[in-house]
């Protein structure tokens, strides 16, 4: 279990989950924001479920609310020990959003992505209206640029802004409790 205090717990996907994971990323409120183009299917699911797990690249986490419910999943991709880098990702499942659990989550990756992962640089893409946008900015992450009209989604070009945060940045936000 990873905690630092922030109202939610990170864990280790579970295998006998990993359907519901990919029924909830398959919900319209969830996947429209998501760089998939279409619904995923089990057999595909399975395969990066399976490959994930293995890829010493990649950590994803269930994230756990305070009662021990899974609210979501989140985790941080494409990680490079050289450069010391990596990508984020996160979603709360369609009936747990507005809760604060996004937020919680995501602090809690980034402490661990800083603090355990020695990272220098944790950046993530979001879509053009995508509400997640303006708590990324909130949590300290920094606009970096705009792939302008670079995904087709539900018929049109739209753009994907780009948001990072450095270890500096992170040791300086108002948000990180004293214990780290």
């Amino acid at each position: 279990m990873i905690s630092f205090g922030f109202g939610v717990t990170l864990s280790r996907l579970q295998d006998n989950l990993k359907f519901h994971y990919k029924k909830q990323r398959n919900i319209y409120g969830i996947w429209k924001w998501c760089r998939q183009y279409d619904l995923i299917d089990d057999t595909s699911h399975s395969i990066w479920f399976e490959k994930q797990s293995k890829d010493a690249s990649v950590s994803m986490y269930q994230i756990n609310s305070p009662d021990g419910h899974v609210v979501g999943v989140c985790g941080l991709t494409d990680i490079d020990k050289h450069n010391q880098r990596a990508e984020f990702s996160l979603y709360t499942f369609n009936d747990q959003q507005s809760r604060g659990y996004g937020k919680a989550a995501l602090k809690t990756l980034l402490s661990h992505g800083f603090m355990n992962h020695n990272l220098n640089v944790i950046w993530g893409e979001t879509f053009e209206g995508n509400p997640a946008y303006d708590m990324f900015l909130k949590l300290g992450m920094k606009h970096e640029g705009t792939r302008r009209q670079f995904y087709f989604k539900e018929g049109k070009h739209i753009d994907a802004h780009l948001v990072s945060m450095t270890r500096h940045e992170f040791m300086e936000a108002p948000w990180k409790t004293s214990q780290q």
